[in-house]
């Protein structure tokens, strides 16, 4: 399943307001293993992971035009399916505010309401904003922290505006198959992580 691990590129020419599945993958930066760890093939979520879960729920509450489909967190990264169900209409901007909101000229930047990149965008600032809103209550109380296994981690981060890596993979997903072989790879990715860690340290 090396292929839904690969660096994706948008589609060029795809709507990605327009109804369909999405398989995403969103990665911590410097992969730190901020959200827990796996144990016997399963994933123990720690009070980051925690957040990173019940924020991914709020999704569909947040967004009646998707439904949510497989979902797992990993100590460094997330994988997710996510459908959207209903193309939303989109407001037309003269070229200046285009520029004036996306910070980029013709705004071709910019996340349109109701798209894939919308979405995924505002589950990570919501992440982001409890996750480095704990750091920073616990940055003056180290004491706290001393015999905590993410003590590493909080140092690392403490300087940081996202805990994530910028832009994240994606995949449309076309057919029944495709769909079911994804989702088939992410339940299974915990029993895959011992495997995938020596991987990397035969690399190393």
């Amino acid at each position: 399943m090396k292929q839904y691990n690969r660096k994706s590129i948008r589609l060029k020419g795809h709507d990605y307001t327009s109804v369909g599945r999405y398989f995403v993958t969103i990665v911590i930066r410097n992969r730190l293993h901020l959200f827990g760890k796996v144990i016997d093939e399963k994933m123990i979520l720690n009070k980051f992971g925690e957040i990173a879960a019940k924020e991914w729920q709020q999704t569909i509450n947040l967004r009646d035009n998707v439904s949510l489909g497989a979902f797992m967190i990993m100590p460094d990264h997330i994988h997710f399916v996510i459908h959207i169900e209903e193309q939303r209409i989109q407001k037309e901007y003269t070229a200046e505010e285009l520029e004036r909101r996306a910070g980029a000229v013709a705004g071709k930047h910019m996340n349109k309401p109701g798209s894939l990149g919308a979405v995924v965008r505002g589950y990570k600032g919501a992440v982001t904003r409890q996750v480095l809103s704990i750091i920073s209550e616990n940055q003056n109380n180290e004491s706290t922290l001393k015999n905590s296994e993410l003590m590493d981690i909080y140092n690392q981060l403490r300087a940081e505006k996202t805990i994530w890596v910028r832009n994240y993979n994606e995949a449309i997903i076309r057919t029944q198959r495709h769909y079911d072989n994804v989702t088939r790879y992410i339940n299974d990715n915990p029993k895959k992580w011992d495997e995938n860690l020596k991987q990397k340290l035969d690399l190393d």
